[in-house]
């Protein structure tokens, strides 16, 4: 078995890997390991490949998350493991209005509430906020109608990792507690 005890870099952020990720994709030695979002934050996972005929044991600092494109193993010539984050469908937020730098930061401050209040997970990329679907999109919808915080919309979109969770995905923001029960 195979153990991943770091990543090594990021095709995707990193020159360096992307221009060594062409040349092994080009010779065809470029394997994707498909990785879900909720897989993609524990550190430690079990993969098995059996396309390879092989099982890879990722075995991270605690903490660590990985991101679409890092490369989790490369030996030049024969093989390069790339983490791929499966696409997932998301609620998309955003403001459609315009307002006062003061009442932008009420309306954002209330949303981030609304959210966070609800334990869901949320990342802020170009202007959005992209909410993974934890529960059913009733539900969820039910939540954003209830806090009625103005000029917020809202719609569903499936979206692929690299787009939602490249760069700087490892600053993604886990609001869950699975050990811990949030009470009022």
């Amino acid at each position: 078995m195979l153990i991943i005890n770091e990543i090594l870099g990021n095709i995707n952020t990193d020159g360096k890997w992307e221009k060594l990720y062409n040349i092994m994709n080009r010779d065809n030695h470029v394997h994707t390991i498909m990785i879900t979002r909720l897989e993609s934050e524990r550190c430690r996972l079990f993969k098995r490949l059996p396309e390879l005929n092989e099982e890879m044991g990722i075995n991270l600092k605690r903490g660590m998350v990985l991101c679409d494109g890092d490369v989790l193993y490369y030996k030049r010539g024969e093989k390069m493991f790339v983490a791929k984050i499966e696409a997932e469908e998301m609620m998309v937020l955003h403001f459609v209005e315009k307002f006062h730098e003061d009442k932008m930061l009420e309306l954002a401050v209330k949303l981030g509430h609304a959210i966070g209040n609800q334990h869901w997970q949320m990342k802020v990329v170009g202007g959005k906020i992209y909410v993974p679907i934890m529960i059913d999109k009733k539900v969820m919808e039910s939540v954003i109608k209830t806090h009625n915080i103005p000029g917020v919309k809202y719609y569903f979109e499936e979206e692929v990792g690299e787009q939602i969770f490249s760069g700087k995905c490892r600053l993604l923001q886990n609001t869950s507690h699975d050990h811990h029960q949030h009470k009022h």
